[in-house]
């Protein structure tokens, strides 16, 4: 008798004998003449908080992170721009930003922020990587 998680593992592999699974590179969202989808649109107000928090902290370095809280987006009850960048890279690094959000929510810290834009730029690595230049500029400068 084969164990169970033998059978789904190789279900798993046979499924992902087609062109689809293999590609593996990311691509860039198609412009979208018609406004952006929401997971863009909640990306682009999750960048807009990290720059108000850089901003805030940068501009009086005696203030304290504590004071500061970022949003957490449910990434995966909002619809992308091309459906297939929801693919496995992306299943398994949401959650991580989300465990990064929570932190940092949790002991505010320049340490914890950076883990907060690591874990965006983590996750477009693999599945849209236009945005990268712009989440790199979401560090804090070292003083």
């Amino acid at each position: 008798m084969v164990p169970a998680f033998i059978l789904a593992a190789l279900a798993l592999l046979s499924a992902c004998e087609t062109k689809e699974c293999h590609e593996t590179k990311p691509k860039l969202a198609p412009n979208q003449p018609n406004g952006s989808s929401a997971l863009a649109s909640a990306m682009v107000a999750m960048d807009g908080q990290l720059q108000m928090v850089l901003e805030g902290v940068m501009a009086d370095p005696e203030k304290e992170w504590g004071k500061y809280t970022l949003p957490s987006h449910n990434l995966f009850a909002l619809e992308p721009t091309d459906g297939s960048m929801i693919n496995g890279h992306y299943m398994i690094h949401a959650p991580l930003y989300h465990q990064a959000i929570q932190q940092f929510n949790q002991t505010p810290s320049k340490e914890h922020f950076n883990a907060v834009v690591s874990a965006c730029a983590d996750c477009h690595h693999g599945t849209c990587p236009g945005p990268l230049t712009r989440i790199e500029k979401r560090r804090p400068k070292v003083h």
